[in-house]
């Protein structure tokens, strides 16, 4: 039954792939149709991934383990591929996440159709389709490495998608930068364990014994390879470069599918394949660590700028610390003996990224409507597109809440979720580990606050209020199958909430893949969740989902039945006034003035706030890197001056690498390439000794 549906999955994406090979050569007359058509393919290649991951799980058994291989006479070992429970649960949401982005781009795609080559996007978007799936599957570290390089590459050309845009290729390029920096570290992790196993395959390293630095030395490898998929600090710099230079649809791939899938290698090769548990201690308190400093800039900056998609993108960096939360605090929980908490502690992180996954691609397709219309993604140059966009406001306030963790949606339960299980932190023995967690939490606790207000931030100066360009006053609304893409992740979403009982045991088979004990039966009773330990606390999203709903429902029959308000006066919403003292639309409150205070509360953070003359473009910035936070348009068109955040980490710690490095450049260059044809031949006889010496003198 297994293969029926890989290989209907292959005989779908490579018909599309092959559909939009095509449109290449077909010219530009008929690109659309190979284009639509490739589309369907990827939703129906996407659909069959997911049904059998979900018949995988209704059904358990063997279904949840099964493998076959390719290749006999491949030289790194045969290619094995897995369907497990881990694998599983990622294709399970993942391709989810592509069906319904690929179901978007028909109609979106369709804006930008003449300045781009649609079949090329369309073939690099079944590539990385593909690609993805193969990193999901493969249990050969050797073949996993390159599909994860090829889901890199088309990657970086999907960014490049609005290459005649200023600014794409410099997103691209750091992107790629990034990502190769964290596939070298990867390849090195993987080769050590491959001198103590002589063998690439999953299991094989599985069961290896090494000694402990060498497995801590390969898990920090590791966690920070994947890492720069996932965009923890200090790897993060490339999330709110290529979002904003991205498709929206490309965009939702970024922070739903490719941070997912670094978050899916920290846990097959840190947990699955290392599986520490001497080391865990000092390896917990590393990722602790990295991830409250992850949660803390990326919310800080998340707060500070005017550009939706950076906004999205700093939330992306914050949610990954989030998640990269429960992986620590699973490792603690795991070296203390609590192995019913290590297990509840990776539970919490899975959650928190299929909810993160789901929402998060909704707000990015949501800022595809907007920018569909208006042409833009700026906040500062929005208001009042509720009016003309009533749908999508509704779906983006969905998400909204979802992201902002208000009860009683999806978010709010994984936000809580991931709380307790680091406060229940008070089971650790050790005083100073106890201390680390609880600071953790407390970060955590700050995120989430400072998350809220900058979501209502971007959803009232976006939706409501009086416009303020001629853009957001006749923005109307898009075709109806992008709304309809954007349903989709809004219902899970809401199904997250409701009804998380019937996720909760596919999430307890994966984390019992890794640490081998079952707690579905221990954290769910009648529809209350009790994370583990009965005597800490115990909650129920699924009573609070419905009587949420019932007590809204109610205050409204109240409020009609009763009240029954005879004049409603009604006009636009945070404008300050009523209609007869209606402002200027750019005298209402701007995305830099909404967050001022907490500019002034974490001064030190952001460093610098003194205000310089607005320059032009070919004039030098003060600072050698660009800023990354440019504030308000209408702040500077007004008053001729802009306030700018100083970029603390690509300042102090990239900046210095950077000098090194052009410094070492320019020196070889003198050296190496000075036209000297004795100077050649001396390096080719060099080498030559070398090589010799090698082969000679090394033993095998």
């Amino acid at each position: 039954m297994m293969y029926n549906y890989y290989y209907l999955f292959l005989l779908f994406s490579l018909s599309g792939v092959i559909v939009s090979m095509i449109g290449l050569i077909s010219g530009d007359r008929f690109k659309s149709i190979p284009f639509v058509f490739s589309n369907i393919l990827y939703m129906a290649a996407s659909f069959t991934a997911v049904l059998y991951s979900v018949i995988s799980f209704m059904e358990a058994g063997n279904l949840l383990n099964l493998s076959f291989q390719i290749g006999r006479f491949f030289p790194a070992g045969r290619i094995i591929l897995k369907f497990d429970p881990l694998s599983d649960f990622f294709i399970l949401f993942i391709f989810s996440v592509f069906f319904y982005i690929a179901l978007y781009q028909i109609k979106y795609i369709e804006k930008i159709g003449r300045e781009i080559n649609t079949p090329l996007f369309s073939f690099l978007f079944g590539i990385m389709l593909i690609s993805v799936y193969y990193v999901i599957i493969s249990f050969n570290g050797f073949i996993f490495i390159i599909f994860w390089e090829i889901m890199a590459v088309s990657s970086y050309f999907l960014v490049m998608t609005k290459h005649y845009v200023k600014g794409t290729k410099r997103a691209a390029f750091l992107m790629a930068v990034i990502m190769e920096i964290g596939a070298m570290l990867i390849i090195v992790g993987l080769i050590i364990l491959y001198l103590h196993a002589n063998s690439f395959n999953f299991e094989t390293l599985k069961s290896l014994t090494m000694p402990a630095y060498v497995k801590e030395i390969v898990f920090l490898l590791f966690l920070f390879g994947f890492g720069a998929k996932m965009g923890i600090v200090p790897l993060h710099i490339w999330l709110p470069e290529a979002h904003p230079a991205s498709p929206s649809g490309v965009s939702g791939v970024l922070s739903g599918v490719l941070t997912s899938c670094g978050v899916y290698g920290v846990i097959r090769f840190g947990l699955y394949v290392l599986h520490p548990l001497n080391t865990a201690l000092m390896l917990g308190s590393i990722v602790l660590i990295i991830a409250a400093s992850t949660m803390f800039f990326g919310v800080l900056y998340m707060s500070q700028t005017h550009d939706i998609k950076v906004l999205l993108s700093y939330s992306t960096v914050d949610n990954m610390g989030l998640i990269l939360t429960g992986i620590g605090a699973s490792l603690y929980y795991n070296y203390f003996g609590l192995a019913g908490l290590s297990a509840l502690a990776l539970v919490a992180s899975l959650y928190a990224l299929i909810n993160h996954a789901f929402f998060k691609s909704l707000l990015f397709m949501g800022s595809g409507n907007i920018e569909y219309e208006t042409g833009s993604h700026d906040i500062d140059k929005f208001g009042g597109i509720l009016k003309g966009m009533p749908l999508t406001g509704v779906l983006i306030f969905i998400g909204i809440l979802s992201a902002a963790g208000i009860p009683p949606l999806n978010g709010f339960v994984s936000e809580w979720l991931n709380l307790e299980v680091v406060f229940l932190g008070f089971h650790i023995s050790s005083v100073l580990p106890r201390i680390l967690i609880f600071t953790v939490g407390a970060i955590m606790a700050l995120s989430m606050a400072v998350a809220v207000s900058t979501y209502v931030k971007l959803y009232g100066l976006t939706f409501l209020g009086l416009p303020k360009s001629k853009e957001a006053k006749q923005a109307k609304e898009v075709p109806f199958s992008m709304n309809i893409a954007l349903l989709i992740p809004a219902l899970i979403g809401i199904s997250l909430a409701g009804f998380m009982f019937l996720y909760t045991p596919v999430l307890s088979k994966v984390s019992q893949s890794i640490y081998h004990i079952n707690i579905s039966g221990k954290i769910l009773k009648n529809y209350i969740f009790i994370p583990y330990y009965s005597s800490f606390s115990a909650s129920s999203p699924v009573y609070l989902f419905f009587v949420s709903i019932a007590f809204i429902l109610i205050l409204y029959i109240l409020y009609k039945t009763i009240v029954k308000p005879k004049q409603r006066f009604v006009d636009y919403a945070w404008t300050g006034g009523g209609s007869k003292n209606l402002i200027n639309p750019h005298a209402q409150v701007s995305a830099l003035g909404f967050s001022n205070a907490l500019r002034i509360m974490f001064n030190l953070v952001y460093k610098k706030r003194s205000r310089v003359h607005v320059q032009s473009e070919t004039s030098k910035h003060p600072y050698e890197l660009k800023n990354p936070f440019p504030y308000s348009s209408y702040y500077h068109n007004s008053s001729g001056y802009g306030s700018y955040i100083f970029p603390l980490i690509e300042y102090y710690l990239y900046l210095p690498f950077i000098k090194i490095f052009e410094k070492i450049s320019s020196v070889t260059t003198e050296l190496m390439q000075n036209g000297s044809l004795n100077l050649y031949i001396f390096y080719i006889f060099f080498v030559f000794i070398a090589a010799f010496f090698i082969i000679v003198m090394i033993p095998l």
